[in-house]
């Protein structure tokens, strides 16, 4: 079933409107149909199911609120320049990350290009995974403004440690966000570096090789989400 970006889910019964963009690709790119079924959700938790009704309407057939998650993922960024940024935000919605805040490092070249698509892409990746909840892109900081909100909502973070012997021990810790800092192409200094594992944020080595920012963002989400998922199973 199709997945749809509706910012108002009205009740069952009654219909749904959709902005241009969807209903453009519903009904001419899709040739939706009477009796055909689309799923929609508000990117706040709200889903439904709505079915096509002659003239192009959407009439929801049945909706439910998804709870919000116990635990949510956290990324801070610095900014990949444009087209990488575009992959990494769909990526970032596919894994469930909650919030997205950009970092200004000391190695930091690219700047943010504007952010007129970044929901529309934030959208798409919501579509594809069926994840009911739009991450929300904060403005830019310095690392040391991170940490600072980092410690304030109790977040255990992580950041990517090239150098294995920067690695923390697997240490575990019950209950708590968890957040992922990924630095520039340059990878954060040692000052930076020093900062993190003296505000308590634990080093993550993804291998013997080094990444790409945008490489090294999805493959360090996935190690987190891998290990929240295990904490809860526990």
């Amino acid at each position: 079933m199709r997945t749809f970006f509706c910012e108002t889910i009205p009740a069952p019964g009654e219909a749904a409107e959709l902005e241009k963009s969807e209903f453009d690709h519903l009904f001419r790119t899709l040739r939706a149909a009477p009796g055909d079924e689309v799923a929609l959700f508000d990117g706040r938790g709200l889903v439904a199911v709505a079915r096509v009704e002659p003239r192009r309407t959407l009439v929801i057939q049945e909706r439910r609120r998804e709870p919000e998650p116990a635990r949510r993922l956290h990324l801070y960024c610095a900014v990949p320049r444009r087209a990488k940024f575009d992959v990494l935000l769909k990526q970032a919605a596919e894994l469930g990350v909650w919030s997205i805040r950009l970092l200004h490092c000391e190695r930091s070249v690219a700047q943010p290009e504007g952010s007129g698509r970044w929901e529309t892409l934030l959208r798409e990746g919501c579509k594809q995974s069926k994840n009911p909840f739009l991450p929300r892109i904060l403005p830019m900081v310095k690392p040391s403004e991170a940490l600072e909100e980092i410690r304030a909502r109790k977040i255990q973070a992580f950041f990517g440690a090239v150098d294995a012997g920067k690695a923390s021990p697997r240490e575990e810790i019950a209950g708590g966000d968890f957040a992922w800092l990924v630095g520039p192409e340059g990878g954060f200094t040692p000052e930076e570096e020093q900062a993190f594992l003296a505000a308590g944020v634990r080093g993550l080595n993804l291998g013997p090789y080094v990444l790409r920012l945008e490489t090294a963002a999805v493959c360090g989400l996935a190690v987190l989400r891998q290990r929240m998922a295990g904490e809860a199973e526990r």
